[in-house]
């Protein structure tokens, strides 16, 4: 993604990191995508969004950066980061899905990419919260989502983590961890 003696960004990734919105959530999730050593290219599977572990790019559907609200992008991005959290530290993940077509990836990879997504915005401060999170994701897998996140963490259905993030100290040691990219989750 950076060049090895510049550093500077990859050209692709910086065209079409310029087609996101200059909204501040957008660009907390962008930041960490980079930050992550992950580039950005120009999906050309319709109205797909995909990760591939092997490149470490995020193949962005186009069209949607200009057609969809913000939560939808937040949720998206969100969702894609978990990807890349959970096929950096669950290698597995790679080894089942290589040599499958994208629409064939198992409901268990989808899903947890999902929760990652959603622990994510909480450490990252983005105000969303998991009705409305949940509201984005299509219901067979929002309620296994939801499911998950209740049962694992807990505290995402307290008062203050619907509008803020869980400061670290509040979370019960049986809630798992605040920061996933930091202690992942067993699988």
């Amino acid at each position: 993604m950076r060049h090895p003696k510049s550093g500077r960004l990859h050209p692709t990734h910086r065209a079409v990191r310029r087609l996101f919105p200059k909204n501040v959530y957008v660009q907390r999730l962008l930041a960490k995508l980079e930050s992550l050593n992950v580039g950005l290219g120009i999906s050309t599977e319709p109205g797909q969004w995909l990760y591939h572990p092997a490149f470490r790019t995020l193949w962005v559907w186009e069209p949607d950066l200009r057609t969809q609200p913000l939560s939808y992008l937040v949720v998206i991005l969100a969702h894609e980061l978990g990807h890349v959290l959970d096929f950096d530290e669950k290698p597995h993940y790679w080894a089942i899905t290589r040599n499958l077509h994208w629409t064939q990836v198992p409901d268990e990879i989808e899903c947890s990419a999902f929760v990652r997504g959603f622990l994510l915005l909480q450490e990252l401060g983005v105000p969303i919260n998991l009705p409305q999170y949940l509201a984005m994701i299509d219901t067979p897998m929002a309620a296994q989502v939801g499911w998950e996140l209740l049962t694992v963490y807990p505290w995402v259905a307290w008062p203050s983590a619907l509008l803020s993030p869980v400061p670290s100290n509040l979370i019960p040691a049986s809630a798992g961890p605040a920061h996933p990219a930091a202690h992942p989750p067993a699988s």
